[in-house]
Order: C-alpha cells, then sequence, then structure tokens
C-alpha cells in the first residue's frame, strides 16, 4: 500500500517543501524564521483568497498570545526572501485593513511512491486542474509555464522525488548560464528600485501602551527624534514635526496620514511599557500600495530607551539601501539629551510654538527654559528659547541662548538658523544672515525652518524669485505647514500678486482656521485691493486670536468685545478713513507701534507722519522695521529723500 504523498508548492522559481519546512529557489536553501515559513505554508495553501489577519495569525501562532505586529514582521521577512520587483510577481499582497493573500501562480505537487499527481494550478484569475500519470521509471520533467510567468525561469514540477532534485539540478545548472544573469540584474535592479521608490518619508506618532501618566507623548518623543537624524540624509525627504504634530492620537489611519502629507511611505510603530522594559515595533509602508517596506521589533532595559532610536534608525536606512556621508552617519546616531523629561518639555514647547500666536509663544519659552533646568547641555532647547525671544525685544537674551548652543554644537543646523534669524531682524545685517541660514542648510538640507528664513530674507531684499524658490523648498519638506502657506502668501503681497497671496492664506487656514498671521496678511491684502469689508473683519478676527490668551475673565472677554463693536462703528460712520483715525489716537511710545503707525498714516497719504514714525521704527529697531522695502503699503513714499536715507541706514539701498 503507497505511503502518503509528500507535498510541494512550485511558484516562480521557487520550490516549498511542505512536510520539511524547506523552501528551495533555484536549488539553494532560502533562509527563513520558522513563524515566517508557516504563514508562507498558510499562504500557499489558499493562493488567490483574502486571509485575514486574524486567521493568519490563528494559524501561524496558534499555541500562543502574540501582538498583531507579529504577522507584519513575517510577512516582511517574506518579501524580502521572495525578492520580488516590478518586473516579477508581487507574491504577496495587502488587503488594506483586511489581510493578505498570495497571488503568484502556484503549482501543488503531491508524491506518493508510484503515482505523482499534479492536482492544481492556481493563478489570480483562474484555478486549472490537470492530472497526468507518469510511469515511476521515466526520468522526465514536466514543466508547467503561465502567462505571468513566462519572463520567469520555469516553474518545474518533478514526477518523483529523485526526479524533483534532478530537476531542481537540472535548473541549476542552466541557470549558470542565462538564467542566474537574468536573476542577478532583476535583482540589482530590485536593489536600485527599493532605493529610489521612497524618496520622501513621514514618521508618525508612536502610539503607546502602558505609559504612565504625564509621559502621554513618548511617541512623538520618538518620532521627532527620528525625523530630527534622518532630516540629516540627503537622499530623503522627510517631513518634520510640526507636520506630524496634527497626527498624534492612539487612532490615526497612517497611509490617510501618508496621503495628506504627500510622501512615499510612513513610519508607523507602537511603544510598550511593561515590567521595567520598554518594546518598540515599527513598521514602513509604502502609501501607493500599502505595502509593508521594512518591519523590525527591538528591546531594551527602561534605562537604555534612548538605545532603541539608534537601532531603528540605524535599520530603517538600511532597508532603504540609502549610501550615508560620514557626517550624516554620525548625524544618525547623534543624541541631543540623555533626560527623556527634558525632552518631553522640548516636544511640548515646540508644539506651543508652531502656532505662531502670542500664548504659544509665551508657554514655549517657560517649557523650553524648563528643558534647559533638566538638561543644562541641551542645545535644541537653547535654540527653542532663541526661537521665542528672537521675535520679541529680548534680542540680548536671545543671541546669548543661541550662542550656548554653538559652543555645545558647532555644527547644529538649528542653531545656525536662528542665529540668522537674529542677525536679520535685529541686526539687519543681511550678509551674516544669509551665510548663516546657508550654513544650517549645508548642515541639514531637511531642516523647513532655515529654507522658511532664507525666502524671508530674500523677501526683504527685495529678491522676490529667489524667495519664493526657497519658500517652495520649505512647503516640499512640510507642505502642510500653515506657517509656510502663509508666509508664501505674504511674498505675493511683497510681489503686488494679490489674488495668489489670497489663495495661500486661505489654504494656510483651512489647515489651521485659527492662525493669526494668515488673517494679518488677508487684512493688508485686502486693503490694497480695496475690499475694506473684508479687511476689518479679517482684522478683527485676527485680534481676537491674539487676544485669547490664558483664562480670561467674562469682564476682559466683553470689554475685547465692546472694543471690536467700536471700531465696526468708526469704520462704518468715517469709512476706511475714519477706522484709520480711530486707530491712530495721539502719538505711540512703544517700539513695536512705530511700524503700525507709518503703515496707517502711509495708507492714509499722510507722508510726513508716515516717515516720521519709520525713522523711529529705525532708530529704535523695531522688528518689523525690517520689511520697510519690501511692504507695498510704503509705496508711494518711494521716491522721498527721507525714506531712501532710511533704507541707507538699513543697508537696504538699491
Amino acid at each position: 500500500m503507497p505511503g502518503p504523498f509528500k507535498q510541494f508548492y512550485a511558484f516562480g522559481s521557487f520550490l516549498f517543501d511542505v512536510e520539511g519546512h524547506h523552501l528551495l529557489r533555484e536549488g539553494q536553501t532560502v533562509p527563513l524564521p520558522p513563524k515566517a515559513m508557516e504563514a508562507l505554508r498558510v499562504l500557499l495553501q489558499q493562493p488567490g483568497q483574502v486571509l485575514s489577519r486574524e486567521e493568519l495569525m490563528q494559524a501561524v501562532w496558534a499555541e500562543a498570545f502574540v501582538e498583531d505586529a507579529n504577522l507584519t514582521v513575517a510577512i516582511s521577512q517574506l518579501r524580502k526572501a521572495l525578492d520580488h520587483d516590478g518586473e516579477t510577481v508581487e507574491y504577496i499582497e495587502t488587503i488594506p485593513r483586511v489581510g493578505y493573500r498570495f497571488v503568484g501562480d502556484v503549482s501543488e505537487i503531491r508524491e506518493e511512491p508510484r503515482r505523482p499527481v499534479i492536482l492544481a494550478k492556481h493563478t489570480l484569475s483562474r484555478t486549472v486542474i490537470e492530472e497526468e500519470e507518469i510511469p515511476t521509471e521515466q526520468s522526465e520533467v514536466v514543466a508547467i509555464e503561465s502567462s505571468a510567468t513566462r519572463k520567469l525561469p520555469h516553474t518545474l514540477v518533478a514526477a518523483s522525488r529523485r526526479t524533483v532534485l534532478a530537476a531542481t539540478a537540472v535548473v541549476v545548472i542552466a541557470a549558470a548560464v542565462g538564467i542566474a544573469s537574468l536573476w542577478t540584474q532583476l535583482r540589482d535592479r530590485s536593489a536600485r528600485g527599493a532605493n529610489l521608490s521612497v524618496k520622501s518619508i513621514a514618521v508618525l506618532p508612536f502610539k503607546t501602551v502602558g505609559t504612565e501618566s504625564g509621559k502621554e507623548h513618548l511617541g512623538l518623543g520618538l518620532a521627532d527624534v527620528l525625523i530630527t537624524r534622518l532630516s540629516n540624509i540627503r537622499e530623503l525627504n522627510v517631513r518634520p514635526t510640526s507636520a506630524v504634530m496634527a497626527f498624534d492620537e492612539q487612532g490615526q489611519d497612517s497611509i490617510s496620514a501618508g496621503r495628506k502629507l504627500n510622501v512615499d511611505a510612513v513610519l508607523e510603530g507602537t511603544i510598550y511599557h511593561a515590567n521595567s522594559r520598554v518594546r518598540v515595533t515599527a513598521r514602513l509602508l509604502r502609501v501607493g500600495d500599502q505595502t509593508p517596506l521594512w518591519a523590525g521589533q527591538f528591546e531594551k532595559p527602561s534605562q537604555d530607551e534612548l538605545k532603541v532610536q539608534d537601532e531603528i534608525a540605524l535599520q530603517l536606512v538600511d532597508a532603504l539601501s540609502l549610501s550615508l556621508s560620514g557626517t550624516e552617519k554620525t548625524a544618525l546616531t547623534k543624541r541631543y539629551t540623555e533626560s527623556l523629561d527634558a525632552y518631553q518639555l522640548y516636544l511640548k514647547g515646540r508644539y506651543h510654538w508652531n502656532k505662531r500666536s502670542y500664548g504659544g509663544i509665551i508657554e514655549a519659552q517657560r517649557l523650553f527654559r524648563n528643558a534647559i533646568e533638566k538638561d543644562p547641555h541641551f542645545t535644541l532647547a537653547f535654540v527653542g528659547l532663541a526661537d521665542t525671544l528672537a521675535t520679541s525685544d529680548a534680542r540680548d537674551e536671545a543671541h546669548n541662548a543661541v550662542q550656548k548652543a554653538l559652543e555645545l554644537d558647532p555644527n547644529l543646523a538649528e542653531a545656525h538658523a536662528t542665529l540668522g534669524f537674529i542677525k536679520m531682524f535685529h541686526e539687519w545685517n543681511w550678509q551674516e544672515a544669509e551665510v548663516a541660514y546657508k550654513r544650517s542648510i549645508e548642515l541639514n538640507p531637511g531642516y523647513a525652518s532655515a529654507h522658511h528664513w532664507y525666502a524671508t530674507l530674500l523677501a526683504i531684499e527685495g529678491r522676490n524669485k529667489e524667495a519664493k524658490a526657497a519658500m517652495r523648498r520649505a512647503l516640499e519638506i512640510n507642505p502642510l505647514s500653515h506657517n509656510f502657506l502663509a508666509d508664501m502668501g505674504q511674498l505675493h503681497y511683497f510681489d503686488r500678486e494679490y489674488e495668489e497671496a489670497k489663495e495661500y492664506c486661505r489654504q494656510a487656514l483651512e489647515i489651521y482656521p485659527e492662525f493669526f498671521f494668515a488673517h494679518e496678511y488677508l487684512y493688508y491684502i485686502h486693503l490694497k485691493t480695496g475690499e475694506y469689508d473684508k479687511a476689518i473683519e479679517e482684522l478683527i478676527t485676527a485680534e481676537r486670536i491674539n487676544s485669547a490668551f490664558g483664562n480670561q475673565s467674562s469682564e476682559r472677554k466683553e470689554q475685547i468685545e465692546a472694543n471690536f463693536n467700536k471700531l465696526r462703528k468708526a469704520y462704518q460712520r468715517g469709512g476706511i478713513k475714519g477706522y484709520f483715525e480711530y486707530r491712530l489716537p495721539g502719538t505711540p511710545q512703544a517700539a513695536s507701534s512705530f511700524y503700525g503707525y507709518a503703515m496707517k498714516h502711509a495708507f492714509l497719504g499722510e507722508k510726513e507722519k508716515a516717515l516720521d514714525n519709520l525713522e523711529r521704527a529705525c532708530q529704535s529697531r523695531a522688528f518689523l522695521a525690517a520689511f520697510v522695502k519690501a511692504d507695498p503699503v510704503f509705496d508711494s513714499l518711494r521716491g522721498d529723500p527721507r525714506y531712501q536715507a532710511i533704507l541707507r541706514k538699513m543697508n537696504l539701498e538699491n
């Protein structure tokens, strides 16, 4: 009586021995972990059928309780072992939010002592039942070919186990001349394709499990570390932390986030804390077809949590086949602090800083100072503090903070960009500011703020075409930045392209409706286009946002709204002139007010008063005075000798 069947599956150039749990490719063993091998068996048994993640988990890990990420890792290992690319069959297809299916042609082979039978050949579109009886004494190879695999080496189906081995040998010998060369070319092309297919990436905030109270944002912290490191790689366009903060939710849809961020791939993951240990799982998904490109699992004692960041960054770069310079390799594992508490404070500070509101800047400044208290050598916290101070009159403290950062790390790109900002707005040293921005971009081409501020400098100097190009680069890095979009609108405003300016400001407000500067820019744009009703409403909206800070009393809120009503009534009574006269009582005392008064007098055609205030703004180095050459509101003053003298004092003469 014949013994039990021996079962094989053949696909492409592979042969899978079910009983032996053994995978061959052109006669060579393909190494695979046991669970990945078991997952392959389950998929091959039901080719063309969608298997849910739950079904696969139950089949592969029936006797154990494991995490969902284990299946992702196993599938990733299979894909890497099967080495598919654009011209060969992509054997394992991901069905979004459901599971996987095997989509290649599969031939099932059963061998018995006297009568091997080819039971079925499976394809995506059909199953063809074939049966052929072959005498055992024949040493004949049966080859099955389909339209999906004609460009690949034939699947060889043996008539007996002895014939299977002989057939494998035949394939190996034949491959020595032609077939091996073909597969080598395919592998090389696949390796090149892996590098070329991912040019932009978003690192999403990791989900957290078992995190103690007060540290819920550890997932965002890990993402920020990886973003900071990966953004130093010139081959990779990495979305900044400010772009991914909006997705810091446990129920985020990674693929949808990737589409919104307009990237080729997203890195997502989970952080588990239990029994004084931390375990991080991570996977890289291609946004276009939702295919996992890489997965990894890392576990360390809690005190070594920062080491996990190094391992993820290194493995991810290796998976993407990126070639790194010495500087890039150093930046990839660079740590800015060993204090998790300091880093969390820093992250929260950046979150508030990115609001670009008065209240947000005040809160960010407090958090950055607290981070420095936790770690007095935390360079990024010094840069953050300098950023908040540089937008106020505290220029000396801002300069000291950024110099401290540069003393700690002379090659910190963020510090050079902030130094450029200070030299631009507080020193009016345009040449040194440009040097600082270019140095920052050289050190870290992916630091979007350096491109953003450089664009502002170019606009201040009247180099509008270059300014727009620099701002476009900032938007390439972070296309969802309401700040960059609004400031691109400002650049078009400076170029007297008012409709384009409106559109960019509206795009910014679609992302962040409460963005003060977008409303303020629209106020000035509407003034220039004569849309005064819209201008007044945009101004009121902007000032309402800027005044909403802290827990205001109901009396204070009522007072603010009463002032807005007075402003509307002044406009209704006297038109735009009545509005400006209402906003120009007495003489300004603060340096920040001189420039605003100059703009209002210029709009009213009161040249002498406008120039008086411009001169005082220049003498007191008012922050916004840097825009005196660029702003269209001063077009009526440009031929006046006093105006030209102001430009010379500011080193902005033509």
